[in-house]
């Protein structure tokens, strides 16, 4: 009998084990410190701040954030934190590292900022003077290219303008520009 309850709960531990398991097939970890969420295209830090800020400190924060060599971070939106509970990342994970399980949101209403909270797995708001705890982490929205049309540029000089070009919008990083452009030198 005693076998067969430790069977019991072995077998119980392994399926909340596995209910627990983050899905790494929906992100993509980059080598620039990024993490690519393929299923809501949005692209993240692979950390959070580690200290501890207000609201306005989190926001200024992602504004002035240049992780991966992008510019264009922002605070992320209740829903989009809620989505990353949702994939079961929790502090100090392997996909995204949080170094509190409290993360300021976008959104205020009167001297309230919205924030969620990872072990408790929702969000809520706070008054935005508060700090204790409450870190932040960037993200950036990403293009999809899946639904851009692909079209050759017929010379190897249009094809240079348009590397360039998507370069210049930050939509390539430097290493695939300098791959690229390679690419193409080779080729004339």
């Amino acid at each position: 009998m005693q076998k067969l309850l430790f069977i019991l709960c072995l077998i119980a531990l392994s399926a909340c084990a596995a209910l627990n398991e983050i899905d790494k097939e929906r992100f993509q970890v980059n080598t620039n410190q990024t993490v690519l969420d393929k299923t809501t295209d949005l692209m993240w830090a692979t950390v959070d701040n580690r200290e501890s800020l207000t609201w306005i400190e989190a926001e200024n924060y992602c504004k002035t954030f240049t992780g991966g060599g992008y510019e264009d971070w922002r605070m992320p939106t209740q829903s989009e934190l809620a989505s990353l509970i949702e994939a079961k990342i929790k502090k100090e994970g392997e996909i995204i590292t949080l170094s509190s399980d409290l993360i300021w949101a976008s959104e205020t209403q009167d001297s309230q900022g919205a924030y969620c909270n990872f072990s408790m797995l929702g969000c809520s708001w706070m008054e935005k003077a508060i700090s204790i705890t409450l870190r932040a982490l960037p993200v950036r929205d990403t293009i999809n290219t899946s639904t851009v049309k692909q079209t050759k540029p017929q010379s190897p000089k249009q094809r240079l303008q348009v590397i360039n070009s998507l370069y210049r919008q930050q939509l390539i990083t430097k290493d695939e520009y300098d791959r690229k452009k390679a690419a193409i030198l080779d080729d004339i």
